[in-house]
């Protein structure tokens, strides 16, 4: 079941430069993130904490991934919305009987928790990540 929503992820050139303006403009401090706290290598961020409801910016350190393809489609934006989830497996398969189409046919796990990504032509040109985090 969706729990809601847990945060949005924007896709920045310039990580530096982002977390600069975010936090001048949101008055909360950034955390830096990890390599391991995404689903696929090549990706470095920070998350912002607005109340429960994280924006986390993000940014390329390789070529091939999807944020630098994103990036040199589209610019900087709105990446994706993650939903919080309880069960990624089976909430994977109710949204499946409802049509909406997987980027991946299993679930990505790491340190993180595991996520799963709806394409997004099934969701009207956003993409939607579900997310159940790693428990603490």
């Amino acid at each position: 079941m969706i729990k809601g929503v847990y945060g949005v992820n924007i896709a920045v050139k310039n990580l530096d430069e982002a977390v600069t303006r975010y936090e001048a403009a949101t008055g909360v401090k950034a955390e830096y993130l990890a390599e391991s706290d995404f689903a696929f290598p090549g990706l470095t961020g920070a998350k912002l904490n607005l109340n429960g409801v994280y924006l986390t910016l993000i940014s390329s350190k390789a070529a091939n991934t999807s944020v630098s393809s994103f990036l040199e489609r589209k610019g900087e934006g709105v990446f994706l919305v993650s939903l919080r989830v309880d069960s990624i497996e089976s909430d994977t398969a109710s949204l499946k009987e409802k049509g909406l189409v997987f980027l991946l046919d299993q679930p990505a796990r790491g340190n993180f928790g595991a996520v799963n990504f709806v394409h997004p032509k099934s969701m009207h040109g956003v993409q939607i990540e579900i997310y159940e985090p790693k428990e603490s």
